[in-house]
């Protein structure tokens, strides 16, 4: 298969283009990727070789990847779950700013606390008949749960009954500077449905946010930076698969 270059003066030059999956599984293994979802997408990928070796990749992340931000002026009840150091507490308070943003009143809270205050303030009970009325839909409270040893396989039926509270919704959080493995692991075992990517900016490998969000669970937000100020942003199959190729090649 031969690629074509036009050059400055109009001329149309000819070269063979690299083996679309020699430069794939070169480029993801850089990343330690999971051996089973390189193959994966290296496979379907591989179906589109008239095409750049990115928007190849961007076409096979793009089945894999399930976007769903947060909607700040809706969310009621946001409970944070992730090991410890995957920087729960930096995106809370990301949240948190970001939903002042949007005129939302907002509260911060561990998870056993918190969770006890969310149900007091969602349903109270009138005076007048045992009547339940609900908590006024301009605050959000957010809630942190503790840390956990990510070798622990008792961690998740610990924590799996925090988030069983209507209109609070369990998030996952990891760090993208893990290992792609446990991440993986972590995602299935706590059937996490929405994950928050953290660290993008301070790894060159990508194994383990491309294993958090190819996991099963949507894609809520990834965030570089620790500030609150520092946004919680989206990521789209092109711009990962751009990252993907230019990261494992410096």
């Amino acid at each position: 298969m031969m690629a074509q270059v036009a050059t400055e003066n109009g001329a149309v030059l000819a070269f063979p283009r690299a083996d679309l999956r020699g430069l794939l599984n070169s480029a993801l293994k850089r990343h330690r990727l999971p051996e089973g979802l390189a193959a994966a997408l290296v496979r379907d990928a591989a179906r589109f070789p008239d095409i750049s070796a990115d928007a190849a990749l961007a076409f096979a992340l793009d089945s894999r990847m399930a976007p769903q931000p947060i909607d700040f002026d809706k969310a009621r009840g946001i409970l944070l779950v992730g090991p410890s150091g995957a920087g729960k507490s930096a995106v809370a308070a990301k949240i948190i700013h970001a939903a002042k943003l949007c005129g939302r009143q907002t509260e911060y809270a561990r998870a056993d606390g918190g969770l006890a205050l969310f149900r007091t303030h969602s349903v109270g009970e009138s005076r007048s008949g045992n009547k339940t009325t609900s908590n006024p839909p301009e605050l959000l409270t957010v809630m942190e749960a503790d840390g956990f040893n990510p070798l622990n396989a008792r961690a998740a039926s610990a924590f799996s009954a925090l988030g069983e509270i209507e209109g609070v919704e369990t998030i996952g959080v990891v760090s993208a500077l893990n290992d792609a493995e446990d991440v993986s692991d972590i995602v299935a075992a706590f059937r996490f449905r929405r994950v928050i990517v953290t660290n993008m900016d301070r790894t060159r490998r990508l194994g383990a946010a491309l294993a958090a969000i190819t996991g099963g669970a949507r894609l809520a937000h990834v965030t570089h930076g620790p500030r609150p100020e520092d946004a919680l942003e989206m990521l789209a199959p092109g711009a990962l698969a751009a990252m993907l190729l230019d990261k494992a090649q410096h």
